[in-house]
């Protein structure tokens, strides 16, 4: 099970690295030109790549006996796979969605709130908010917001969330989880030795990537679905 879990990681690092990069090329070029959809469709196959490797990781460390790593890996899985889903299904859907989408995108929520609960269990009771605790009772909390999208009836969530928007939102959330994993972990040397950050400190690269991805999210999608309008 080790060299398995190694070969999983020699898989899931370089795609991961890669994503990093191919993600900043459809931001910067006009949106909707060949290299933009030509890049776009890059950086969706490697992520599934990152997102299936995670998983597979997450099921390795479950069998190594890792259970709260195996948890939190799953849930980070579940929650950049909906977006990264949506982010390129929802351009494929008509005026009215399919039965399919829709019932696709309630299973992806309801397991996504349920995961959240399972965070904010282990969080409070396991860590008893403290270090990690705080982290994964962060995720947790981001987790159980997504009933307010689970319970939209499906005309109310077509009006709300127009293709665009979507696009574009599940684009960048993806962005989010794969540069919050490079500073959590490939990067934690660098925070601990270099910038000499410990502790309480160590929040930082966990949520930073969030905050500041989520304020570029907001200004992306008031200057783009105006377009749609």
């Amino acid at each position: 099970m080790d060299l398995i879990h190694t070969i999983l990681l020699w898989i899931h690092i370089p795609f991961g690295s890669l994503s990093l990069i191919l993600f900043w090329i459809p931001v910067g070029v006009k949106k909707g030109s060949a290299l933009h959809k030509k890049v776009g469709w890059y950086y969706f196959i490697c992520m599934w790549i990152v997102l299936v490797s995670a998983a597979l990781l997450s099921i390795s460390n479950t069998i190594l006996g890792n259970y709260t790593a195996a948890i939190f890996l799953g849930y980070l899985t579940v929650i950049t796979s909906f977006p990264l889903w949506y982010s390129y299904d929802i351009l494929r859907q008509k005026k009215e969605w399919s039965d399919r989408y829709f019932l696709t995108r309630k299973i992806f929520l309801g397991l996504i709130c349920i995961a959240g609960l399972v965070l904010l269990y282990i969080g409070a009771v396991k860590f008893k908010f403290q270090n990690m605790g705080i982290v994964i009772l962060f995720f947790g909390v981001l987790g159980m917001l997504s009933i307010k999208q689970l319970l939209l009836t499906k005309e109310r969530a077509i009006l709300i969330e127009t293709k665009l928007k979507m696009h574009i939102q599940g684009t960048i959330i993806t962005g989010i989880a794969a540069y919050t994993a490079f500073f959590a972990f490939g990067a934690r040397r660098f925070f601990i030795d270099t910038l000499q950050l410990d502790g309480q400190w160590m929040i930082l690269p966990w949520i930073l990537p969030t905050i500041l991805g989520v304020s570029y999210m907001r200004y992306m999608k008031g200057k783009y679905t105006k377009a749609e309008k």
